[in-house]
């Protein structure tokens, strides 16, 4: 079991493989780590070992283990606030330039996380008009990736061009859905409390993933603290975080933490080595799926250079300078990206003493409140920049 991750994250791996055979595994677990740390691939994973018929091994091909394959089992629910777009942008490229079982694969499953978060136990008793477009749509692109899993033999480049030009089409409003949703709701916390106390599975054990439980309301975290405090039978909750020293007091101490480490660079390389990618290299996960979802990774390194020259001279970027920055991270969608640069670039020059530690700081955290109040409340992120900025400027 954990076969695939302990290629990549080999303490990882041992250490759940321990707990799930030793029996200690609990039902409130919170895997907290950066992004592209495989967070999701393990709460996956572990679900699919404790689901299992067998042993959990990686190659059981029991009746649970092949739905867990293709993602296809209705025991998990995901609610998810992540960057879907970026990997399955490339995924879907992938599957174009190489047409393999393994590009093929990845584009089902990768696709199917997003369809997880319009799981039934998530309808409630209403929907708004938006809501039912939205379920209309996943099933769509559900139908697609049947028709795509059921191929058999070798997809030219004209099916799989047709094929990957409906799914794009398909999952547009989809995508554009999960930009909006931020973090998880009261209402879909009280849909999934009603899920789980009501739903009868025989033998089957049921799994919840919820990622991003820092940036919730009171309401949504009240609630899902009861839920928490005594999780129905055979009931299991995957937390994933990328900042969990944000949580609430009272529900980290209900869960067991693991911290997961940003790749290495030859784990890093394990897993890009199935793309085929020739003498093209990535400094991490991140950045290939960025670059393959559309990101102009060269671009942003020079803005986020113009902006840390800007606060390091105590120079005001010109107007039109400024504009023409955010008209490009507004078309590119990218201001959380950019943010995130520029706090490891302040990291760096603080290392190298080209920035008080007191300075670094005031910064460093007038960034991340900032950001993180937008996207709670839901506000225009191209005005928190403007706002952001000025603030920052006024930091000596």
């Amino acid at each position: 079991m954990f076969d695939e991750l302990a290629k990549s994250q080999k303490d990882m791996a041992e250490q759940l493989s321990n707990q799930i055979r030793g029996g200690t595994f609990t039902q409130v677990n919170l895997f907290g780590g950066s992004r592209y740390s495989l967070r999701m691939t393990s709460a996956i994973e572990a679900a699919r070992v404790l689901s299992c018929k067998e042993e959990g091994e990686q190659a059981c091909r029991c009746a649970s283990c092949r739905k867990f394959e293709a993602l296809t089992m209705q025991n998990l629910v995901i609610v998810s606030h992540r960057d879907h777009q970026s990997v399955i942008e490339t995924a879907l490229s992938s599957f174009l330039r190489l047409r393999t079982d393994f590009s093929r694969n990845f584009l089902l499953r990768s696709v199917r996380i997003l369809l997880l978060q319009y799981h039934a136990s998530l309808l409630g008793n209403t929907q708004s008009p938006s809501q039912s477009n939205n379920y209309e749509s996943a099933s769509n692109v559900s139908d697609l990736l049947m028709e795509l899993s059921q191929r058999n033999g070798e997809i030219s480049e004209r099916e799989a061009r047709s094929l990957v030009q409906s799914l794009k089409t398909a999952l547009k409003p989809l995508l554009a859905a999960s930009r909006k949703n931020t973090t998880i709701s009261v209402n879909q916390v009280r849909s999934l409390e009603e899920w789980v106390n009501r739903t009868t599975m025989g033998d089957q054990k049921t799994f919840i993933i919820l990622e991003g439980l820092e940036q919730t309301n009171a309401s949504a975290r009240n609630s899902l603290l009861k839920l928490l405090e005594e999780p129905p039978s055979d009931t299991y909750f995957f937390l994933i975080s990328e900042y969990p020293n944000r949580i609430m007091q009272t529900i980290l101490s209900r869960v067991r933490k693991y911290s997961f480490p940003p790749l290495q660079e030859s784990g890093v390389n394990a897993l890009l080595t199935p793309f085929f990618l020739g003498s093209e290299r990535f400094e991490s996960l991140e950045s290939f799926f960025l670059q393959g979802g559309g990101l102009n990774l060269a671009r942003h390194a020079e803005i986020v250079d113009m902006l840390l020259n800007s606060l390091s001279n105590h120079t005001y970027l010109k107007e039109e300078q400024f504009n023409a920055l955010l008209s490009f991270i507004d078309e590119q969608g990218s201001y959380e990206y950019v943010l995130k640069r520029l706090l490891s670039s302040l990291g760096v020059l603080l290392v190298s003493g080209g920035i008080t530690w007191q300075r670094a700081k005031a910064l460093s955290d007038l960034v991340s409140e900032s950001y993180s109040t937008a996207t709670l409340y839901n506000q225009n992120k191209r005005l928190m920049f403007e706002a952001l900025y000025l603030k920052l400027m006024e930091v000596v």
